[in-house]
């Protein structure tokens, strides 16, 4: 449909962009970018203001955390299924990467090393599955892991007595939540201050710089089935009508 006018509101629907960002740029200067934003902040509400432990780390979200948490001065430790993945995350500048593809016993080992050695006490998982109780049985007492994605299905592989006698806690990370979060005054305040975080980053080069391969609408279909049936970790498709 057309309309030469409509009603919007001017908090939650209203993003102003950077005059030099071309337009087909801002086509993804929502979600990742302000997922981004909110982990951290969610991380550093919470107390884990030091590090945090991300899963799925090779998405475009988790090169975002990884570019962004140094300007806060926070790291993270990027759990990843394969090599090729890792050496991404380090030609980006990444320090801490665990390849979960080799023995179960070492890959936790090296992760609840590295959760304290680094003082993390959150951690983020866009994978659940038998992923999310092994995340909850490295974090140390108190703990808590946030879930936002479910890559793998059902979250399982729990350990009750992380949550009851440890005090552990899972929870989740809902990015339209965390926008609304503490009614209409925090809302305008967080939004304002990830506003201009994000936009400061859009642009080529900046933290949160999505990456696209360009395509056709004639050859979109063709382009997502291939897209689907290899690993897509990282790319992104953008439909372009001119």
């Amino acid at each position: 449909s057309y309309s030469q006018y409509v009603t919007m509101n001017a908090i939650t629907e209203i993003f102003p962009m950077p005059d030099d960002l071309p337009i087909e740029d801002c086509a993804s200067f929502m979600v990742n970018p302000y997922t981004a934003v909110g982990i951290l902040d969610t991380a550093q509400q919470a107390g884990s203001t030091k590090a945090i432990v991300h899963t799925a780390a090779a998405s475009q979200v988790g090169q975002m955390l990884n570019k962004l948490a140094p300007m806060q001065d926070m790291e993270i430790i990027n759990v990843v299924r394969r090599e090729e993945q890792k050496k991404l995350l380090e030609e980006l500048g990444a320090k801490h990467i665990v390849v979960t593809s080799g023995e179960e016993e070492v890959w936790k080992k090296e992760l609840k090393d590295l959760v304290k050695e680094l003082g993390a006490t959150c951690a983020f998982d866009a994978v659940a599955g038998d992923m999310t109780g092994h995340l909850l049985d490295v974090m140390p007492i108190k703990g808590s892991v946030y879930l936002y994605g479910a890559l793998a299905g059902k979250a399982g592989n729990i350990n009750p007595s992380d949550l009851i006698y440890r005090k552990k806690q899972l929870k989740s990370f809902y990015l339209t939540s965390w926008i609304k979060s503490g009614g209409s005054y925090q809302m305008v305040k967080r939004m304002m201050s990830a506003g201009n975080l994000v936009n400061s980053g859009l642009g080529q080069g900046g933290w949160c710089c999505s990456q696209f391969e360009d395509v056709t609408m004639e050859k979109a279909h063709q382009s997502i089935v291939e897209a689907l049936g290899s690993s897509i970790t990282g790319k992104k498709l953008r439909i372009r009508f001119d």
